[in-house]
């Protein structure tokens, strides 16, 4: 039985195929790591963002402390206690 040179370039292109894939595997779970760690990256840029532009203010007349953060569009109080504050971070309204 003769085997015709197309099928024979077939197997041949198959069996290097084959062994190129089991020897250099995929770069894609480098590159989706890779993917990961920049989107990790830029999060954490934007909550050191959000997290410094936190302004802490003390009420006097109620002896309450506030997170004050303004992004431009919205703006977000909240309350937190106010010994939890560092003293150079916190504003005294008057």
């Amino acid at each position: 039985m003769k085997i015709s040179p197309a099928i024979w370039i077939m197997v041949v292109v198959a069996l290097v195929a084959t062994i190129t894939l089991l020897y250099f595997p995929s770069e894609g779970p480098k590159t989706d790591r890779a993917q990961e760690e920049t989107r990790r990256e830029q999060h954490l840029q934007s909550i050191n963002k959000i997290v410094g532009a936190i302004e802490y203010i003390k009420d006097p007349r109620a002896g309450v402390c506030f997170a004050y953060y303004w992004n431009g569009r919205n703006q977000n109080l909240s309350t937190v206690p106010c010994e939890s504050i560092p003293p150079h971070l916190l504003t005294v309204a008057q």
